[in-house]
């Protein structure tokens, strides 16, 4: 084959399988049915694509601490009902979250309750 045609399809099959290497799965987490559920204050809210990042702060038997979840996308959340403003720093929330597989404190969120009682 011709060198040119070579690095044409090289050039071709890198910029395919780039964006593979973007997306992340949820392996990490445990997705069985032992949900855990965390209730502390929003330390940080980031409703951002692929997946939002919820820091909550909790106080238990191990301590003050910050625990960082991930979520959905933005375009599934707000099919689930959240809206900008509904979740907000300062805010005491109860998460529903799939635990991390290696025992490590945060998880993958299945829901985030408000206390006024608003779910999302």
């Amino acid at each position: 084959m011709n060198t040119r045609v070579l690095s044409v399809l090289a050039a071709s099959l890198l910029a395919v399988s780039t964006p593979a290497f973007a997306h992340h799965s949820a392996a990490q987490f445990d997705l069985s049915n032992h949900n855990m559920y965390w209730t502390g204050v929003v330390k940080e809210f980031k409703p951002i694509n692929p997946h939002a990042v919820v820091t909550i702060e909790v106080t238990d038997e191990k301590g003050t601490r910050a625990i960082t979840f991930e979520g959905r996308s933005m375009s599934n959340m707000y099919r689930n009902g959240w809206r900008p403003g509904k979740v907000n720093v300062g805010d005491t929330v109860t998460i529903n979250a799939a635990p991390r597989k290696d025992g490590a404190d945060g998880g993958f969120v299945f829901s985030i309750q408000t206390k006024d009682g608003g779910k999302y």
